[in-house]
């Protein structure tokens, strides 16, 4: 019996398509992926999580439905932004690219502008980010980054 069960077993999740988030790694240095993540980014923050909004209240929800993270903002390390707070959207879980931040945590967030979720959110554009992007608790992030953002930084502005 155990072994008709594991052989069905296998053969149900053998031929399921599954899909997952992969992001790749490369093996440049941390100045190269920085230098990277703040070119693909039109918003880099410190901020900290003040409220988490569930975009899909409908019965029928999918991993990859926006989540809004409300983030009061400590400090603007590039882009243009004139609120205390700013909307930055993920996708709902990690297996669809989503980057979980946590209630009252401080995060460095890289995020880009984007019409992804615009149909759900009813907005002309969102920053989004992704489980991809360089996005860390600030606690976590090494002063090497921070230094190569504010390197990146002043070269962007000259």
């Amino acid at each position: 019996m155990k072994k008709t069960l594991l052989l069905i077993s296998f053969f149900i999740f053998s031929i399921t398509e599954t899909f997952a988030c992969s992001c790749i790694g490369t093996n440049e240095s941390l100045s190269k992926k920085v230098k990277k993540a703040f070119n693909q980014s039109d918003l880099i923050i410190n901020g900290k999580v003040v409220e988490i909004l569930v975009v899909n209240k409908a019965k029928m929800k999918s991993s990859a439905d926006p989540i809004i993270y409300k983030f009061e903002i400590t400090k603007v390390i590039k882009g243009i932004i004139k609120k205390k707070i700013v909307d930055i959207a993920s996708e709902t879980m990690e297996m669809s690219c989503g980057y979980n931040f946590e209630l009252g945590k401080s995060y460095l967030v890289y995020a880009r502008k984007s019409t992804h979720f615009s149909k759900m959110t009813n907005n002309e554009f969102d920053f989004v980010t992704s489980l991809c992007d360089r996005n860390k608790k600030a606690d976590k992030v090494d002063k090497i980054e921070y230094q190569e953002l504010k390197s990146l930084n002043v070269k962007n502005e000259k």
